[in-house]
Protein backbone atom coordinates (compact mmCIF):
# COMPACT_ATOMS: atom_id res chain seq x y z
CA UNK A 1 0.00 0.00 0.00
CA UNK A 2 1.37 3.51 -1.01
CA UNK A 3 1.60 6.19 2.05
CA UNK A 4 0.47 9.90 1.45
CA UNK A 5 3.71 11.28 0.28
CA UNK A 6 4.18 8.21 -2.86
CA UNK A 7 0.34 8.60 -3.58
CA UNK A 8 0.57 12.84 -4.11
CA UNK A 9 3.24 12.23 -5.97
CA UNK A 10 1.64 9.72 -8.23
CA UNK A 11 -1.43 12.53 -8.81
CA UNK A 12 0.92 15.00 -9.71
CA UNK A 13 2.59 13.01 -11.85
CA UNK A 14 -1.24 11.93 -13.42
CA UNK A 15 -2.15 15.56 -13.32
CA UNK A 16 1.46 17.01 -15.29
CA UNK A 17 1.08 13.77 -17.99
CA UNK A 18 -2.73 15.06 -18.67
CA UNK A 19 -1.22 18.25 -19.45
CA UNK A 20 1.16 17.66 -22.31
CA UNK A 21 -0.15 14.18 -23.46
CA UNK A 22 -3.23 14.47 -25.47
CA UNK A 23 -5.50 11.46 -24.86
CA UNK A 24 -4.32 10.69 -21.47
CA UNK A 25 -8.24 9.79 -19.23
CA UNK A 26 -7.15 12.53 -16.97
CA UNK A 27 -7.16 15.44 -19.88
CA UNK A 28 -10.66 16.09 -20.14
CA UNK A 29 -11.78 17.61 -16.92
CA UNK A 30 -15.64 18.46 -15.72
CA UNK A 31 -15.39 21.40 -13.92
CA UNK A 32 -18.03 22.95 -11.67
CA UNK A 33 -18.55 26.47 -10.51
CA UNK A 34 -21.69 28.59 -9.06
CA UNK A 35 -23.80 30.22 -11.60
CA UNK A 36 -25.49 33.46 -11.15
CA UNK A 37 -28.18 32.32 -10.21
CA UNK A 38 -26.66 30.58 -7.35
CA UNK A 39 -27.24 27.55 -9.15
CA UNK A 40 -24.28 24.39 -10.26
CA UNK A 41 -22.78 24.78 -13.70
CA UNK A 42 -20.49 21.99 -14.59
CA UNK A 43 -19.13 21.58 -17.75
CA UNK A 44 -15.92 19.92 -19.92
CA UNK A 45 -12.52 21.56 -20.40
CA UNK A 46 -9.49 20.23 -21.40
CA UNK A 47 -5.98 20.14 -19.06
CA UNK A 48 -3.65 22.73 -20.62
CA UNK A 49 -0.98 23.15 -17.41
CA UNK A 50 0.14 21.64 -14.61
CA UNK A 51 2.85 23.23 -12.36
CA UNK A 52 4.06 23.33 -8.50
CA UNK A 53 4.56 25.51 -5.63
CA UNK A 54 1.68 25.70 -5.31
CA UNK A 55 0.03 22.78 -7.22
CA UNK A 56 -2.07 24.40 -10.13
CA UNK A 57 -3.93 23.37 -12.94
CA UNK A 58 -4.56 25.62 -15.90
CA UNK A 59 -7.30 25.78 -18.69
CA UNK A 60 -8.55 27.56 -21.17
CA UNK A 61 -12.00 29.17 -22.15
CA UNK A 62 -13.33 32.23 -24.02
CA UNK A 63 -12.98 34.99 -22.46
CA UNK A 64 -17.07 36.28 -22.89
CA UNK A 65 -18.06 32.30 -21.61
CA UNK A 66 -20.17 32.17 -18.62
CA UNK A 67 -17.46 30.22 -16.31
CA UNK A 68 -15.43 33.46 -16.62
CA UNK A 69 -18.34 35.87 -15.02
CA UNK A 70 -18.53 32.79 -12.51
CA UNK A 71 -15.31 32.14 -11.84
CA UNK A 72 -14.82 36.16 -10.73
CA UNK A 73 -17.75 36.18 -9.47
CA UNK A 74 -17.36 32.95 -7.13
CA UNK A 75 -13.39 31.92 -7.52
CA UNK A 76 -13.98 28.66 -5.73
CA UNK A 77 -14.69 25.66 -8.21
CA UNK A 78 -14.35 21.94 -8.51
CA UNK A 79 -13.11 19.77 -10.63
CA UNK A 80 -13.64 15.92 -11.60
CA UNK A 81 -11.72 13.58 -14.19
CA UNK A 82 -11.95 9.95 -14.79
CA UNK A 83 -9.18 7.71 -16.14
CA UNK A 84 -11.03 4.57 -17.50
CA UNK A 85 -7.35 2.95 -18.23
CA UNK A 86 -6.61 2.91 -14.91
CA UNK A 87 -10.45 2.79 -13.51
CA UNK A 88 -9.22 6.28 -11.34
CA UNK A 89 -11.07 9.43 -10.48
CA UNK A 90 -9.36 12.40 -9.23
CA UNK A 91 -11.55 15.45 -7.47
CA UNK A 92 -10.01 18.68 -8.13
CA UNK A 93 -11.23 22.02 -5.32
CA UNK A 94 -9.72 24.95 -4.59
CA UNK A 95 -8.89 28.61 -6.17
CA UNK A 96 -9.45 29.95 -9.64
CA UNK A 97 -7.74 32.99 -11.43
CA UNK A 98 -8.76 34.39 -14.69
CA UNK A 99 -5.51 35.40 -15.52
CA UNK A 100 -5.07 38.87 -16.53
CA UNK A 101 -1.39 39.32 -16.46
CA UNK A 102 -0.73 39.22 -20.72
CA UNK A 103 2.61 37.38 -20.52
CA UNK A 104 0.90 34.66 -18.36
CA UNK A 105 -1.52 34.30 -20.97
CA UNK A 106 0.46 34.92 -24.52
CA UNK A 107 2.50 32.16 -23.09
CA UNK A 108 -0.26 29.57 -22.31
CA UNK A 109 -1.61 30.59 -26.10
CA UNK A 110 1.59 30.40 -28.13
CA UNK A 111 1.03 26.73 -26.30
CA UNK A 112 -2.33 25.90 -28.02
CA UNK A 113 -2.61 23.77 -31.29
CA UNK A 114 -3.53 26.00 -34.61
CA UNK A 115 -6.75 23.73 -34.59
CA UNK A 116 -7.70 24.80 -30.58
CA UNK A 117 -7.13 28.64 -31.14
CA UNK A 118 -9.21 28.59 -34.20
CA UNK A 119 -11.98 28.04 -31.53
CA UNK A 120 -11.38 31.81 -30.46
CA UNK A 121 -11.58 33.39 -33.99
CA UNK A 122 -15.82 33.32 -34.07
CA UNK A 123 -16.75 36.69 -32.63
CA UNK A 124 -19.95 35.26 -31.52
CA UNK A 125 -20.46 34.93 -27.74
CA UNK A 126 -20.75 31.48 -26.26
CA UNK A 127 -24.22 30.46 -25.03
CA UNK A 128 -25.90 33.90 -26.99
CA UNK A 129 -28.62 32.24 -29.43
CA UNK A 130 -27.43 31.11 -32.98
CA UNK A 131 -29.44 32.80 -35.71
CA UNK A 132 -27.18 31.56 -38.85
CA UNK A 133 -24.74 28.45 -37.86
CA UNK A 134 -23.69 28.96 -41.78
CA UNK A 135 -22.55 32.75 -41.54
CA UNK A 136 -20.60 33.24 -38.23
CA UNK A 137 -18.56 36.56 -38.02
CA UNK A 138 -14.85 35.86 -37.84
CA UNK A 139 -11.84 37.48 -37.41
CA UNK A 140 -8.41 35.27 -36.76
CA UNK A 141 -6.63 39.09 -35.92
CA UNK A 142 -8.48 39.22 -32.99
CA UNK A 143 -8.73 35.19 -31.66
CA UNK A 144 -6.26 35.90 -28.81
CA UNK A 145 -8.36 39.04 -27.55
CA UNK A 146 -11.23 36.28 -27.07
CA UNK A 147 -8.96 33.85 -24.99
CA UNK A 148 -9.03 33.32 -21.32
CA UNK A 149 -6.86 31.39 -19.37
CA UNK A 150 -7.76 29.75 -16.05
CA UNK A 151 -5.54 29.09 -13.39
CA UNK A 152 -6.42 26.59 -10.54
CA UNK A 153 -4.83 27.00 -7.13
CA UNK A 154 -5.38 23.21 -5.60
CA UNK A 155 -6.20 23.33 -1.95
CA UNK A 156 -8.05 19.83 -1.82
CA UNK A 157 -7.29 16.88 -3.89
CA UNK A 158 -9.24 13.09 -3.72
CA UNK A 159 -8.19 10.06 -5.61
CA UNK A 160 -10.25 7.00 -5.85
CA UNK A 161 -8.76 3.75 -7.44
CA UNK A 162 -11.74 1.58 -8.46
CA UNK A 163 -9.79 -0.80 -9.66
CA UNK A 164 -8.41 -1.85 -6.16
CA UNK A 165 -10.54 -4.65 -4.18
CA UNK A 166 -11.52 -2.81 -1.85
CA UNK A 167 -11.12 0.24 -3.71
CA UNK A 168 -9.19 2.57 -2.34
CA UNK A 169 -9.83 6.21 -1.73
CA UNK A 170 -7.40 8.86 -0.43
CA UNK A 171 -8.28 12.85 0.66
CA UNK A 172 -5.56 15.55 0.38
CA UNK A 173 -6.04 18.71 1.98
CA UNK A 174 -2.49 21.63 1.71
CA UNK A 175 -1.84 22.98 4.80
CA UNK A 176 0.48 25.60 4.68
CA UNK A 177 2.77 25.25 2.09
CA UNK A 178 2.26 21.04 2.03
CA UNK A 179 -0.12 18.78 1.96
CA UNK A 180 -1.38 16.20 4.59
CA UNK A 181 -3.19 12.90 2.92
CA UNK A 182 -5.32 9.70 5.05
CA UNK A 183 -7.21 7.18 3.56
CA UNK A 184 -10.90 7.78 3.61
CA UNK A 185 -13.79 5.49 3.64
CA UNK A 186 -14.44 4.92 -0.14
Amino acid sequence: MADAADLLETIRHALSDAATSPGNGFTLMNVATIGRDGGPRARFVILRDFSRSPDCIGFATHAQSEKVVEIRANPRIAATCYDRESSVQLRLEGVATVIEDDAERWHAWQRLAPHSRQQYVSQVVPGEPLEDPKNLPADPSTAYQRFAWIRLELRHLERLDLSADPHQRWQFARKDNGWIGHRIVP
